[in-house]
C-alpha cells in the first residue's frame, strides 16, 4: 500500500519552499480520453493523431496550492529551475505575487484546504495575530485572535481556531466570523463528538463549512460555520491512521479517501450522513492517488513516491459517481487538485502541445467533464 510520510508543519513549509526542480523533458504516458466533452480549448489525449508521435512534455514544476472564485494560487519554477514566487493568477490572466504564504501543499502535513479568494498569510497554528489576504484585490486584514486559541484554517471571512489542553492535545474548535476591518463579530465554540488530531485538523472546506479530521480514521466531521454543529461521516478507512485521509468538498458532494485504498466514498452534501456511493480509484505505480470533485465525477491524480525527483506524474482521470469506467482528462498531471467555490476544479498538467500548465475542469450541460487551458 503506497504511503506518504507526514511532516511537521515546519518541515512541510521547507518542503514547499524547495519543491521547484529543473525543467525536465520526458515522453508522456499514453491515455484514452474517449467520451470527454471537447471545446476549442479542451485538452484531451484522444485529439492527437494516431500516426503522429505525441509532443514531448515540457515539464516545469508548478505546484498548486489553492483556488477561489476569481483565480488560483500556485508556485511555478523559474527558468533556471529555482523556486518561483507564490503567485495568484486570475482567470482573466492577471497576476499578483504574494510575499508570504503559510499553507502547505495538498496531502502535506499542515494543509487545510481552501475554497475562496482569501488565504491565510500568517503562520498557521500561531496565536495572537492572523493575517488574511485577498490576492485578487491585494487587500489584507489583520485579526487579533482570542487568548488561548490558535489558527488552524481560514475560509473567506471565517477563521477556524483550536484550543489545546495541558499536554498540547487539541480538544475544542472555534468558528470566528470576521468583518472587513478585522473585527471578530462572533465566536462559536465547538466541542467535537470525537477526539481531534493535534494538528492538521481541517481536511478541506469552503465559505460555509469544513471537513474535520478526528484522531481515528473511521469518521470525519462536517462543520457548519453558521451553527457550529458537526455532522459525522463514516469513512470506511482501511486502517486507523487518520493522517492518510484525504477529502474534497464541492457544492453538491463530499468525497473521502484513505490513501492506498481501491475506492473512495462519496456522499451528497445536503445529506452527509445518508447513503454513500462507492467509487473505484485506479492504482498506479507512479504513486498514491489524490482525489477531487467536479459535478457528478470523482477526479483522481497521483502523487509520486516520497523522496523521488519531481516530474510528469500519472494521468488526471474522471470517474462517474453513478458507476462506469474512468476517463482520462490529462495524460500526465501534478498531484494537486484544487476546488473552486462554484464547483469547478483546477489541476496542472500536460497540454496537447506538450506544455505544462494549469487547467480548469468543468462539467457542461451534457453532464460530461471538459478541460480548459488557463
Amino acid at each position: 500500500m503506497p504511503r506518504r510520510h507526514p511532516l511537521p508543519p515546519t518541515a512541510a513549509l521547507l518542503t514547499a519552499l524547495t519543491l521547484a526542480a529543473a525543467t525536465v523533458v520526458a515522453v508522456a504516458p499514453s491515455a484514452s480520453a474517449s467520451g470527454v466533452a471537447l471545446s476549442a480549448q479542451t485538452i484531451a489525449a484522444s485529439t492527437a493523431s494516431k500516426t503522429t508521435d505525441p509532443a514531448p512534455v515540457q515539464y516545469v514544476q508548478d505546484s498548486l496550492y489553492a483556488a477561489g472564485d476569481t483565480g488560483y494560487l500556485h508556485r511555478r519554477a523559474n527558468a533556471d529551475g529555482s523556486a518561483g514566487p507564490y503567485t495568484w493568477r486570475g482567470f482573466d490572466g492577471t497576476e499578483r505575487t504574494l510575499d508570504t504564504y503559510s499553507g502547505a501543499l495538498p496531502g502535506q502535513y499542515g494543509y487545510y484546504g481552501t475554497g475562496s479568494d482569501t488565504v491565510l498569510t500568517s503562520q498557521q497554528y500561531a496565536g495572537g495575530q492572523a493575517q488574511l489576504t485577498n490576492p485578487a484585490t491585494g487587500t489584507t486584514i489583520n485579526v487579533t485572535v482570542p487568548d488561548g486559541q490558535y489558527v488552524a484554517a481560514a475560509f473567506g471571512s471565517t477563521l477556524i481556531t483550536q484550543e489545546y489542553n495541558e499536554v498540547w492535545q487539541a480538544f475544542r474548535l472555534h468558528v470566528l466570523h470576521v468583518s472587513d476591518d478585522g473585527t471578530i463579530t462572533s465566536d462559536l465554540p465547538v466541542d467535537p463528538p470525537e477526539p481531534l488530531t493535534k494538528e492538521q485538523t481541517v481536511l478541506a472546506g469552503d465559505g460555509t463549512s469544513a471537513l474535520i479530521r478526528f484522531r481515528h480514521a473511521t469518521d470525519i466531521g462536517l462543520l457548519d460555520f453558521a451553527t457550529g454543529t458537526i455532522t459525522t461521516i463514516a469513512t470506511h478507512a482501511t486502517d486507523d491512521d487518520s493522517l492518510y485521509l484525504q477529502a474534497a468538498i464541492s457544492p453538491t458532494h463530499i468525497a473521502v479517501y484513505h490513501e492506498g485504498a481501491a475506492q473512495a466514498r462519496v456522499v451528497r452534501r445536503d445529506d452527509p450522513a445518508g447513503a454513500q456511493s462507492v467509487v473505484p480509484v485506479s492504482q498506479y505505480s507512479t504513486g498514491t492517488a489524490f482525489v477531487g470533485l467536479a459535478g457528478e465525477w470523482l477526479l483522481t491524480s497521483y502523487r509520486p513516491p516520497y523522496g523521488t525527483t519531481p516530474g510528469p506524474g500519472g494521468p488526471l482521470q474522471a470517474t462517474p459517481l453513478a458507476g462506469g469506467d474512468p476517463r482520462t482528462l490529462l495524460p500526465a498531471a501534478e498531484p494537486q487538485i484544487a476546488q473552486t467555490p462554484g464547483g469547478d476544479a483546477i489541476a496542472v498538467g500536460q497540454a496537447t502541445d506538450g506544455t505544462w500548465t494549469a487547467h480548469r475542469i468543468t462539467v457542461g450541460t451534457n453532464g460530461k467533464p471538459s478541460v480548459e487551458v488557463l
